[in-house]
C-alpha cells in the first residue's frame, strides 16, 4: 500500500512539474495582452488628456491591471528625479521580470519615440508597437496551445517513468 501511494506521489509531481510549465508560457500570453491594453489605454489617455508623459505612467501604474509591471512605476519614479525618458524607460524595462522578452525587444526603442512628436505622431507609434505586440501575442497563443498539452503530457510521462523506475 506505502509502495501504490509512493508511485501515486511520484506521478502527481511530474504533473505538477507539466502544470507549471504550462503556466508559465500562459503568464507569458497574459503579459503580452495585458501590453497591449496598455499601450491603448497610453494612447487613449495621450489623446484626451494634456498630461505630460510622466503623469500617464503614473496614472497608469496605479491601475490593477498593470500592477504586475513594476517598469511603470519605476520609469515614472525616475522621470520626477530628472532622469531622461529614453534612459528610464531602456533601464526599467530590461529589469522588469514580467515583461516578455520578445516584448522587450519590442518595447525598447518606444522610450526613444515617446514625447519626441506632435499627439498625432504618438498615437501613430503607439499604434504600430500594439501591432508588433499584438503580432507577438498572436504566435503565443498559437505556441501556447501547443506546449500546453506538450508539457502536461511531458510531465505525466516523466513522473510515471520515474515512478516506474524507482519501484
Amino acid at each position: 500500500m506505502l509502495k501504490f501511494i509512493g508511485f501515486f506521489l511520484i506521478v502527481l509531481c511530474g504533473l505538477l512539474a507539466g502544470v507549471l510549465a504550462a503556466f508559465r508560457i500562459g503568464q507569458e500570453r497574459l503579459s503580452l495582452d495585458r501590453l497591449c491594453h496598455f499601450l491603448r489605454a497610453l494612447s487613449v489617455q495621450m489623446e484626451f488628456r494634456a498630461s505630460t508623459v510622466q503623469e500617464l505612467l503614473e496614472q497608469l501604474s496605479s491601475e490593477p491591471a498593470y500592477a504586475s509591471f513594476s517598469f511603470l512605476d519605476t520609469v515614472a519614479h525616475d522621470l520626477a528625479h530628472g532622469v531622461p525618458l529614453a534612459q528610464a524607460w531602456h533601464t526599467n524595462i530590461l529589469h522588469d521580470s514580467a515583461v516578455p522578452e520578445c516584448a522587450k525587444e519590442i518595447l525598447l526603442p518606444l522610450g526613444d519615440e515617446l514625447g519626441t512628436s506632435d499627439l498625432l505622431g504618438q498615437a501613430q507609434t503607439l499604434a504600430q508597437y500594439r501591432d508588433r505586440l499584438e503580432s507577438c501575442l498572436h504566435i503565443h497563443s498559437q505556441q501556447y496551445l501547443k506546449k500546453q498539452r506538450l508539457y502536461l503530457s511531458m510531465g505525466l510521462l516523466g513522473g510515471m517513468m520515474a515512478a516506474v523506475l524507482l519501484c
